[in-house]
């Protein structure tokens, strides 16, 4: 089986299908005018109203990684420390890290119960997590969520990958003064080269956070695509049905190989558990195939696993062809 030098690119949680080309021709009608810094009011307007939200419950960040920085950041001002469910997000602990002087990372996910997490909750702790959760695909329950949101000082819930799951936790922010929901145009929307997401959560604590943001760092280019991605659901709807029909193919190949073991998630990429994952890991690069590889840096772990993103068929089909041939050798 035969396929491009190119990279194939299952390691960094991409939408390989493409954004709307409604996103795309809003890009490049905004050239036209990149002499104006953009609207934001018209911006926020335009993503409450698709939410049944109110635009001052509305923050756009460029990327939502720079939105969970700019977050901690406010908040090490008010609270001692931040709690992160493990294994997750590396970029959790890391941010974390530049303005908070205890992290801690507990087990959680990968079927386990909260209890180490309750056991370090407090009104001067921060608990943030994904959910989905990256790398597992898990997500967390509503009524597990509203017990954190009672004991926790402030929790942020990363949504960077809710499209796929089709769950939203937005309908606690009428509830829970204490949310921040995190998202993102980067995943789901097809547009992360242009680094542009938003928060979500209560309009004065929203005000604080902007004042540790430049006026307009999400550019025109960036607004005006975001809009038009968010305005065409069709594209949304066909891009999450066939990463979804994707997914279970993938699974199902995965599961039928000898010393491979995967589970389903709510997200587009699949975590797989093979023997000696490094191992595999690098005679998969050397094959010019990227997946992550998940290890004890990311918390929560015994053992290291793969996290490989749900590609386009023809990747995934390459993708399982040299992986069987990896794991014969």
């Amino acid at each position: 089986m035969k396929f491009p030098s190119k990279p194939i690119r299952l390691d960094t949680n991409e939408n390989p299908f493409g954004p709307s080309p409604r996103a795309i021709l809003a890009y490049y009608k905004t050239t036209m005018r990149l002499n104006r810094y953009p609207d934001y009011a018209d911006y926020k307007e335009f993503i409450s109203s698709h939410l049944g939200l109110q635009p001052v419950e509305v923050l756009p960040t460029p990327g939502s990684d720079r939105g969970i920085q700019v977050l901690l950041q406010c908040l090490s001002k008010k609270y001692e420390r931040v709690v992160i469910p493990s294994p997750a997000f590396l970029m959790y602990t890391r941010f974390s890290r530049l303005f908070f002087n205890r992290v801690e990372q507990t087990p959680a996910w990968l079927g386990r119960s909260w209890d180490t997490v309750f056991s370090l909750s407090d009104s001067n702790a921060v608990l943030l997590l994904g959910s989905p959760n990256n790398p597992t695909g898990e997500a967390v329950e509503e009524s597990i969520l509203r017990r954190l949101l009672e004991e926790f000082g402030m929790v942020i819930v990363d949504e960077a990958y809710t499209e796929y799951y089709g769950k939203s936790f937005i309908p606690l922010l009428r509830d829970f003064s204490n949310l921040v929901l995190v998202r993102t145009f980067s995943k789901a929307y097809g547009l992360a080269g242009l680094r542009s997401g938003y928060l979500l959560g209560e309009s004065s604590f929203l005000r604080e956070v902007e004042k540790a943001m430049g006026p307009f760092d999400v550019p025109a280019p960036a607004v005006e695509a975001s809009k038009a991605a968010l305005e065409d659901k069709e594209w949304l709807r066909m891009i999450v049905e066939s990463t979804s029909f994707n997914k279970a193919y993938m699974i199902d190949a995965l599961n039928r190989l000898d010393g491979v073991k995967t589970c389903d998630s709510k997200a587009n990429y699949v975590p797989v558990y093979v023997e000696d994952a490094q191992r595999i890991f690098e005679k998969l690069l050397a094959e010019n195939i990227r997946v992550r590889s998940v290890t004890s840096e990311w918390g929560g772990i015994e053992k290291s696993f793969l996290r490989v993103t749900v590609g386009t068929m023809i990747e995934l089909k390459y993708f399982l062809h040299v992986l069987r041939r990896v794991l014969a050798s």
